[in-house]
């Protein structure tokens, strides 16, 4: 089955990309035509925050590599950092215009891919010498473009840095285990370290894999040696991988410690889903995002993996060995003991079979090992195409497979069959190129067909935004002629994505992370912030206090026809100087805090009567302290309405908290949400506060209601705005601020007036790692006021002094310099130890023959 020509690894990295940018032509996806690709996590995080790191490195934000002022009022960021864009292609949006961050994104999808078949196609490679280059490169192609990476990699970029370290992992160890000199043992651990800097949670999963294929290959290489051989192989593989994620402690520890800090996923119980749906994956240009495992790497691999087993040009203990763990993996999927270790112990709220690349890639390398033995005998043919057409049978209904799953899949069994057929019982060279191009030409436009496919069933399920355009343009243009941080900050909003901060710029408190620090969630949500993926992204209520609180001094708005304009208003100073003793509001939840925040009273709470509509069955009672339990029994008509009257001063401003209530008010005659329909999934949504429209000419008001299901709101629901106080309290504490206020990347460094005396309130909830100092005493954790960092001076203080430093900086950079030292001494030992092995004896006096 041998054919000459050899497809070189950068071959399979530009057959990989050119397939799939194919197929998006055939569809016309952007950048290649009309239909969107920003869906889910592409649109909402990779997006803004690789948009971000553009700015960051240019000099374009206020932030560093430790703080980001862009976003949520100021949030750590290099937790962000090392999950959506730590990698080394990250840095590809400095080759493209901000306004070209789309097609950067795109660029830097291609890229992975590319590197990915070139990754696995170098491991190929290494396993069989001898075999077909180019068999190996098509082999690293359908590796590449597995489902998972089309389908789930497609839109979470991150992800697919996972898919390279893969490979490269394996063949790291393959290099070490084999060639025992000092050089694996130095190279290594930098590459893996590189990896675990890229996307620690796939690369952490990549690692896994990477450790089953070590012992598959330990128990199973015929070429492995002893068993003592093969097992100090397997330890040096072990060491380097050791070291190697020690390297990257420095920014290892500090993300794991922020991913502690940050806001906990809801418990998830893992359900194992149907072997039908599960298995009918296995097909190409199948769809399942967030559902089912991508598990497609082909037909041709598909039918070559599952030859392996009945393939007898393979040693029967390698065929045993290998079966075996590729099934053990591929039922780990199933299981929930083995699917929290894939996960690191942190069932995802999202797809739960994340690792399927890692099944995918096994996949991959037992067919490759099968195609590189040869495929002679007809049992190794004709089982795997009986078997492909059974699952092609019984999924041909399944949900996640497509039209094309049912066109590609009966003519690549033929294709390959007669190809097979070809080399078999006509091996000339003429038949064997013939062939070999056939095979080439099929996968590649199978590989397009399946992109095709799935970004049109994805499309279907999702809805897509369109790239940055004219809208996306004037709204940074707006927002850049306002900037004047630190003396105020300009809000963009969230009219594009949650994280307008980073993408348009700015310093909204806009923001959607993983690793959004729980005690910024929580502050937020109690100033009357709504949250939505389970308080991982912060709803901006646009209401009055907070901004001057904020030091808010212009915001974008939409006008009724989406036209943006820019409004100004007064903010207090970023820092302000406060009276010693704190003023606590009394009145109750987000108002009184707000109240507190500011240091004013502005709020006047009304007592509230409570009416049904006519005819309507709603039960209100509020003989639960501090809430309106709202009950539509079972069966009554829906939506059901009912009423909030009260009187306030004339000229307020009303404003409704409602973080529970799932339902809707009527404003300015159109009903508006507090929750989406979702809100009543306990924990995925808590509404902002919402402006409700003025009082009357006299104080009253009679606000209008209404729910679909039992909810509940707060006693005191109302509150009523006296801007005049507002502005009372802006001007108050405009007469406070210190002398000089320099901020930095993460620090905050305030000169005050002398004989200052009282607080010192800076703008910025104090998450975990703020430290503060005064006149350069001790540092110590800053207290709070109102949810705001605050400081406590004496009259004698002349300066305070603030810096961020991510938690367990100092230990990471401890282990990393262990890791380091411990690398240096083991390269010194294999050094010393080449150098006597390489030494010759001494001669041997034989004295004088007499």
């Amino acid at each position: 089955m041998a054919v000459r020509g050899r497809m070189t690894l950068p071959g399979a990295a530009v057959a990989a990309a050119a397939a799939v940018i194919l197929g998006g032509l055939l569809r016309g996806t952007y950048p290649f035509g009309s239909q969107g690709r920003n869906i889910l996590d592409l649109r909402q995080q990779f997006i803004p925050m690789h948009a971000y790191l553009r700015d960051l490195i240019t000099g374009g934000v206020p932030g560093d590599f430790f703080f980001n002022w862009s976003s949520g009022y100021g949030v750590p960021y290099i937790g962000d950092f090392m999950a959506y864009n730590g990698a080394a292609l990250s840095w590809i949006v400095l080759l493209f215009p901000r306004d070209k961050i789309d097609l950067a994104l795109y660029v830097i999808m291609l890229a992975a891919i590319a590197a990915a078949a070139a990754a696995m196609t170098a491991y190929l490679r290494k396993l069989r010498p001898n075999a077909p280059g180019w068999l190996a490169a098509l082999a690293g192609v359908s590796y590449a473009t597995c489902g998972w990476a089309l389908d789930d990699g497609g839109y979470m970029t991150g992800w697919l840095y996972g898919l390279i370290a893969f490979p490269l992992i394996c063949l790291l160890c393959e290099w070490t285990r084999t060639k025992r000199t000092v050089v694996p043992m130095l190279v290594a651990p930098f590459v893996i370290a590189l990896f675990w800097y890229s996307h620690f949670y796939t690369v952490y999963m990549a690692t896994l894999g990477a450790g089953l294929v070590l012992i598959a290959r330990v128990l199973s290489d015929p070429d492995g040696g002893s068993w003592w051989n093969r097992f100090t192989g397997a330890l040096r593989c072990l060491v380097v991988v050791v070291i190697g994620i020690a390297l990257s402690a420095p920014l290892l520890v500090p993300t794991f410690k922020s991913v502690g800090y940050a806001r906990p996923s809801p418990d998830e119980t893992f359900h194992p889903i149907g072997w039908l749906s599960f298995l009918g994956r296995l097909l190409p240009a199948s769809e399942g995002v967030g559902q089912t495992p991508g598990l497609a790497i082909g037909t041709v691999l598909l039918l070559a993996a599952l030859s392996f087993p009945f393939n007898q040009r393979i040693v029967r203990r390698e065929r045993i060995v290998w079966s075996v763990v590729v099934l053990l993996t591929l039922s780990s999927m199933q299981l929930r003991i083995t699917h929290e270790i894939w996960h690191g112990f942190d069932a995802p709220n999202g797809n739960p079979f994340r690792q399927a690349f890692i099944v995918a890639g096994m996949c991959v390398i037992t067919g490759w090992l099968s195609l590189a033995a040869g495929v002679r005998n007809v049992l190794a043919v004709a089982v795997p195409v009986v078997l492909v057409s059974a699952l092609y049978g019984a999924a041909f209904g399944a949900s996640s497979t497509t039209a094309v799953t049912h066109v590609v899949v009966p003519v690549m069994v033929v294709v390959t069959a007669l190809v097979w057929a070809a080399w078999r019982w006509r091996p000339s060279d003429l038949v064997s190129r013939v062939a070999a191009a056939v095979l080439v030409v099929a996968v590649l436009a199978e590989v397009a067909a399946s992109t095709y496919a799935v970004d049109q069933a994805r499309g279907e399920r999702y809805t897509a935004a369109q790239p940055w355009g004219p809208k996306q343009a004037q709204a940074r243009a707006l927002v850049l002629s306002a900037q004047d941080w630190p003396r105020q900050r300009v809000s963009p909003g969230a009219f594009s994505t949650v994280n307008d901060p980073m993408l348009i710029g700015g310093q909204g408190p806009e923001y959607y992370s993983s690793t959004i620090p729980d005690e910024l969630s929580d502050e937020l949500i109690n100033l009357g912030f709504g949250v939505s993926a389970f308080g991982r992204a912060v709803v901006d209520p646009v209401n009055p206090v907070i901004d001057a609180t904020f030091s808010v001094g212009a915001r974008l708005r939409a006008d009724d026809q989406g036209e943006l304009y820019l409004t100004r208003s007064p903010a207090s100073p970023f820092v302000t100087v406060r009276p010693g003793k704190t003023w606590i509001s009394a009145n109750p939840g987000a108002f009184g805090l707000q109240e507190t925040a500011l240091g004013a009273d502005v709020y006047a709470i009304p007592k509230l009567t409570v009416t049904p509509a006519v005819g309507s069955r709603l039960a209100i009672s509020d003989r639960r302290p501090g809430l309106l339990t709202i009950a539509l029994p079972a069966g009554a008509p829906a939506p059901a309405e009912f009423r909030l009257a009260g009187r306030c001063t004339p000229g307020s401003q009303l404003y409704l908290s409602g973080p529970r209530f799932a339902g809707e008010a009527l404003v300015n005659g159109q009903w508006t949400s507090l929750l989406p329909p979702q809100g009543k999934r306990l924990g995925t949504y808590i509404g902002a506060l919402m402006s409700a429209g003025p009082a009357d000419a006299n104080g009253a008001f009679d606000l209008r209601l209404r729910t679909s299901v039992s909810t509940q709101l707060p006693v005191g629901a109302i509150g009523c705005l006296d801007r005049g106080k507002l502005d009372k309290a802006i001007a108050r504490l405009g007469q406070s601020q210190p002398a000089a206020v320099h901020v930095g990347g993460h620090s905050i460094d305030v000169k005050l007036t002398p004989g200052t005396t009282g607080r010192v309130v800076m703008g910025v909830v104090p998450t975990p790692g703020w430290r503060c100092q005064v006149d350069g005493q001790t540092a110590r954790k800053p207290t709070q006021v109102g949810g705001l960092m605050a400081v406590t001076v004496g009259p004698r203080a002349t300066e305070v002094t603030c810096a961020y430093r991510p938690a367990g900086l100092r230990l990471g950079l401890l282990v990393g310099a262990a890791a380091l030292l411990s690398l240096l001494g083991v390269a010194a030992l294999l050094i010393l130890r080449e150098r006597r092995s390489s030494t010759p004896p001494p001669p041997v006096d034989q004295g004088t023959v007499r």
